[in-house]
């Protein structure tokens, strides 16, 4: 992972990359205030991530982990500072735009891979592609490739219940891809 400077200009001192960055954070903050106790999860996170590096995001219970990595997907909001995904800035996004760029540019892991446990493992894989719009045939097409590219392709038609933990976790991976 690099971290280097980014020209600093505009009303909060910090301007968009032009470079091969695919992520880059400056000066991220993110404040828990619950009225009695503040929590400072992030103070002044810097982050650079290119195309096609990988990264790995470690470190103890309570650290603040979760927290970068739903302030860098625009699942929650920052106090401070800016995030560019692929050079798109999310503090210029209203919500609507948020989820509609994580449908359509972003994939999801997590970490006990919410499958829904009434849906197929290939349901499971279609449906966010059934929620941003996408056909429904092409979706299924994309769903039992995505599983087949993981080694899935004869559990498409099981439930969560029915895989082991390690299958459930590529069924997320395909669903991610």
């Amino acid at each position: 992972m690099a971290v280097e400077a980014v020209p600093e200009n505009g009303s909060n001192g910090v301007a968009a990359p032009k470079d091969d960055r695919i992520v880059v954070a400056r000066k991220l903050t993110k404040i828990y205030d619950s009225g009695e106790i503040e929590v400072r999860a992030l103070r002044g996170v810097n982050l650079d991530v290119r195309k096609g590096e990988m990264v790995a995001v470690m470190g103890p219970s309570g650290c603040g982990k979760t927290t970068l990595l739903n302030c860098l997907s625009g699942i929650d909001e920052f106090n401070g500072g800016e995030v560019w995904i692929a050079g798109h800035r999310l503090s210029k996004m209203n919500d609507n735009e948020k989820t509609d760029f994580r449908a359509l540019k972003m994939g999801f892991i997590f970490q006990n891979y919410n499958l829904l446990p009434v849906l197929k493992s290939v349901e499971n894989v279609e449906l966010p592609l059934l929620v941003r719009g996408d056909d429904p045939k092409e979706s299924r097409r994309r769903a039992i490739a995505a599983l087949e590219a993981v080694g899935l392709h004869e559990e498409a038609n099981k439930k969560p219940a029915e895989l082991s933990g390690g299958q459930q976790q590529r069924v997320s991976i395909a669903r991610a891809s």
